[in-house]
């Protein structure tokens, strides 16, 4: 599989994550997860992203711009992606829960046949809350890693990104619930990551 394009400025900022071959929630060694929001990254310069385009179901381009404004939860996912199939189904309830002026949850199709995300979105998982969008993974790739999925990324009411997981995760966990309100409420990247190393034991 052709590697995908990252700018080196996100690579820094992102922790130097490799890309290359696509991988289900396969972490090295310095990206623990224990399927929590409490494994999310905290980067110390929220990166804007507000630029970056995708497209509706209906082949609409738009920009993240589009959800400024808003505390973003955006996750890139794919058909063939077993543990993004078990993960949608909790996005959907979570926009059902706090979805609204201050928050959405932004899903991202990576499948090179847009039939396929829309099949598994719409006729298997019968997702009611979540707007289905699409970008094929080249496109993606060259200003999000996307050689795991799930990935999930926060967005701040600028279009920044302030953190990442690539992971699966428990978004029905109320812990989760908790740290949306928490970013709605306007704590920020810093903060988090700050009470993050308190609770990590020396290594």
């Amino acid at each position: 599989m052709k590697k995908l394009k990252i700018p080196f400025y996100l690579v820094l900022a992102l922790m130097f994550f490799s890309i290359g071959t696509q991988v289900l929630a396969k972490h090295e060694a310095n990206e623990p997860s224990d399927g929590s929001v409490d494994s999310f990254r905290w980067l110390k310069s929220p990166l804007p992203v507000s630029a970056v385009a995708i497209h509706d179901r209906q082949g609409k381009m738009i920009a993240l711009s589009q959800f400024k404004g808003k505390i973003v939860l955006l996750n890139i996912w794919a058909s063939w992606c077993q543990p993004c199939i078990r993960e949608l189904p909790a996005l959907d309830r979570l926009q059902q829960r706090l979805g609204g002026d201050d928050f959405e949850v932004v899903v991202v199709s990576i499948d090179s046949d847009p039939e396929l995300a829309r099949q598994m979105f719409s006729d298997q998982l019968s997702l009611q809350h979540l707007q289905l969008y699409l970008e094929p993974a080249e496109q993606l790739g060259k200003s999000f890693p996307v050689d795991v999925l799930p990935s999930s990324f926060f967005l701040d009411r600028q279009g920044q990104a302030m953190g990442l997981l690539r992971s699966y995760v428990e978004w029905d966990a109320p812990l989760a619930d908790t740290l949306i309100k928490r970013l709605i409420d306007g704590v920020e990247a810093s903060t988090l990551s700050m009470e993050k190393q308190q609770r990590e034991p020396a290594q």
